[in-house]
């Protein structure tokens, strides 16, 4: 294992000392001073443990020196990136999501299903009225109706054969996509994020992967809220969630008025929105002006904090769609269920566990 020379420089923008650390990890002090110091190294289980204090994955912990990293490639193809801080995409975490699109793609082979890429649509310049059109388009796409509510995001983009993978970023990344010609769309989502704001990010790289799919190919700066393409991509994810029309019926009587928490909190509810984006959607549609919308926004930062909120939307229960196609190749003999433990990141025991009730399941429904 590297030397965890990173340590120091989490410990210290969490404000935590030493000791502290070494409480929250189960270790003395002079461990902590031993690791940071490269004496001594932590063990694997350590090593998560430390993670899970900072909220990030334990690779990112590792010594980026030593973190040798070799582009994965399939033939001629590597993984195409893109993101809103290109910063965040570190060698080491486009490893990792390399590694599992590469997996993902390889048990879509075996299973004999095509992978989708959303067919691009650039634009230059941020049009409101182009985007909303786009919105309705893709609505259309994932075959749900023109004002109802769209229910699990993931769920649906996952039907229309992309990849979705869910993994544990720094709190502040919401997620990334990418793309070949061959390999489809994937776009990674943080695990650990609401609900909402996973629905919220996973259109918001479909809307990227639709619009701006020439950036993938370019070196990318840092990009800002201001940004065009942002705007774009905010404005695309929030009409597909809530469309004027819903925002017209569910708001209509309260145009020019305040629009009460409680009110926000039921459309959150039904629409899987979050409260902040239901205000900019009614902006949008003319029926509050920019500063009712910043004052109310500023009001939501005050009460919960600049990225919390209530309700919390449970998190949907389902299968994933790797999930399905994993089982479907162990079932066709296709894997091993040791290399599906691997893939999925479970335990050997809950694979095989799973596998038996999603066959059980399957059973049913098949009578």
């Amino acid at each position: 294992m590297s030397d965890v020379n990173s340590l120091r420089t989490y410990r210290e923008q969490y404000g935590l000392s030493q000791e502290e650390l070494g409480e929250q990890v189960g270790v003395t002090r002079q461990t902590i001073a031993t690791w940071e110091r490269g004496d001594r190294q932590p063990s694997l289980i350590q090593l998560s443990k430390v993670a899970k204090v900072f909220g990030v994955p334990p690779d990112l912990l590792l010594q980026p020196e030593v973190q040798k990293i070799t582009p994965i490639t399939t033939g001629s193809l590597s993984l195409l990136f893109r993101a809103d801080d290109p910063l965040a995409l570190t060698s080491i975490v486009r490893e990792h999501l390399t590694r599992k699109a590469v997996d993902f793609s390889q048990i879509e082979k075996m299973v004999g299903e095509v992978p989708v890429l959303p067919v691009s649509r650039p634009i230059e310049e941020y049009e409101e009225t182009v985007v909303e059109d786009l919105a309705k388009e893709v609505r259309n796409w994932l075959g749900v109706g023109e004002f109802a509510p769209i229910g699990d995001v993931l769920a649906l983009l996952e039907a229309k054969s992309l990849k979705i993978i869910e993994y544990s970023l720094e709190n502040q990344i919401s997620g990334f996509s990418a793309y070949t010609d061959d390999w489809g769309g994937v776009i990674f989502i943080n695990t650990s994020h609401p609900t909402e704001r996973k629905f919220f990010t996973a259109l918001h790289e479909l809307a990227h992967l639709i619009l701006h799919r020439r950036e993938y190919r370019q070196p990318q700066g840092r990009s800002r809220p201001t940004d065009p393409r942002e705007k774009a991509a905010n404005h695309l994810a929030g009409a597909v969630l809530l469309p004027l029309g819903a925002v017209q019926r569910e708001l209509h009587a309260y145009k020019n008025r305040w629009l009460p928490e409680p009110l926000l909190q039921d459309i959150k509810r039904r629409y899987g929105v979050s409260l902040r984006t239901t205000l900019y959607r009614a902006e949008q549609a003319g029926l509050i002006t920019k500063q009712q919308k910043g004052q109310q926004i500023g009001i939501l930062n005050k009460k919960y904090g600049a990225e919390e909120e209530l309700p919390k939307l449970p998190s949907p229960q389902r299968l994933t769609r790797l999930k399905r196609l994993v089982y479907t190749a162990l079932v066709k003999e296709e894997i091993t269920a040791s290399r599906a433990a691997e893939i999925l990141e479970e335990n050997l025991r809950i694979v095989q566990k799973d596998l038996l009730e999603w066959l059980h399941q399957d059973g049913e429904e098949l009578n």
